[in-house]
C-alpha cells in the first residue's frame, strides 16, 4: 500500500508544477545544492520507507557532485549507504525547453545493515527536477541501491520525493 501513496504524491506533483516557471529558468546550477527526500522502498519482497539527504557542489552547469545518505527502513531492520554521488544532467539547457531538468545518477561508497554488516554500496537511478520557485525543486527519484556483502548482496528499488535548493 506504501508505493500506492508514493505513486499518487509524485503523480500530483507532476499534474500541479507549474510550467511557466521553466520557461522563465534563469541558470540555476551554480554553487551549493541540497536534497532531502523519503518515499517507499522495496528490498526482497518487503516493502518499507525511504529517506535520504544529498549535498554537494556544482562543477558544471550539467553536473552536481557530492554526498549522500540513503535508509531504507522496516520494523526496527534497515540497510543504508553512505556514498559519493554524482547527478548528470544531459539535456539541461538555460532556456526552459521540455527535459531539461531530466537526470541520470550514480554513486559509490559504503554499504551498513543494522546487523553490523557492512560492505560496498551502489546507486543508479533517474529522476526530474521540477521548479516551484528560482531555485527550489520538488524531485521525484526512481533508483535502485544495490549493497554487496561478504556472503549477500541486496538490491533495493526506490521510489522517492524530495525537496531541492540549487
Amino acid at each position: 500500500m506504501c508505493w500506492k501513496r508514493s505513486a499518487a504524491m509524485v503523480a500530483l506533483v507532476l499534474v500541479s508544477a507549474n510550467p511557466a516557471l521553466a520557461q522563465r529558468r534563469p541558470d540555476t546550477h551554480k554553487g551549493f545544492w541540497f536534497n532531502v527526500g523519503g518515499g517507499a522502498g522495496w528490498l526482497e519482497g518487503s516493502s518499507g520507507g525511504v529517506f535520504y539527504v544529498r549535498m554537494g557542489g556544482t562543477p558544471d552547469r550539467k553536473a552536481l557532485f557530492g554526498g549522500e545518505v540513503v535508509t531504507w527502513f522496516r520494523d526496527g531492520a534497515s540497510t543504508t549507504n553512505i556514498a559519493a554521488t554524482g547527478l548528470i544532467y544531459p539535456f539541461y539547457e538555460t532556456t526552459g525547453k521540455p527535459g531539461h531538468d531530466l537526470f541520470f545518477r550514480g554513486s559509490f561508497g559504503l554499504a551498513a545493515t543494522d546487523g553490523g554488516s557492512t560492505g560496498l554500496g551502489l546507486m543508479f537511478g533517474t529522476g526530474y527536477d521540477l521548479r516551484l520557485a528560482n531555485n527550489l525543486y520538488v524531485t521525484p527519484n526512481f533508483d535502485f541501491m544495490v549493497q554487496v556483502f561478504d556472503n549477500s548482496t541486496l538490491t533495493t528499488f526506490l521510489i522517492t520525493l524530495g525537496l531541492g535548493f540549487h
